[in-house]
């Protein structure tokens, strides 16, 4: 179960790396397909997860404080699907910069999400 779980963590994460490298170069469909993609595994490591932390014995506070990053990053897939939905259908310099801006937010809380799973990891029984 644990060699699942990193699997599909890698593979969300390289999804996630191609859905950025699409997006960068304009590739809108490409994108698309990665988006939808990144979201599947995304979901499939999220219900791995939920397996994972009742057959691992993780400490209460270090899983309680990897949790507050691992929700806000999920939660700010809303206004990248927003903003990158309405950049693609009335395009433009702002609905860009608004895509631009949650994106980034999402990706650096996906970064900290990740580092405090992995430390909150690095310190279960």
């Amino acid at each position: 179960m644990v060699v699942v779980f990193w699997v599909l963590f890698a593979s969300t994460v390289a999804a996630l790396a191609a859905t950025a490298w699409a997006g960068i170069r304009g590739r809108r469909r490409t994108h698309f397909v990665c988006v939808a993609i990144t979201l599947t595994l995304l979901y499939a490591t999220i219900r791995m997860t939920r397996s994972l932390v009742e057959n691992v014995t993780f400490r209460e506070w270090d899983l309680a404080f990897h949790l507050n990053f691992a929700i806000t990053a999920t939660a700010l897939i809303v206004p990248v699907a927003i903003t990158g939905i309405g950049y693609a259908m009335r395009g433009g310099r702002v609905w860009r910069l608004l895509h631009r801006t949650a994106v980034i937010l999402f990706v650096v809380a996906v970064l900290v999400a990740t580092a405090t799973g992995i430390w909150a990891f690095s310190r279960a029984s």
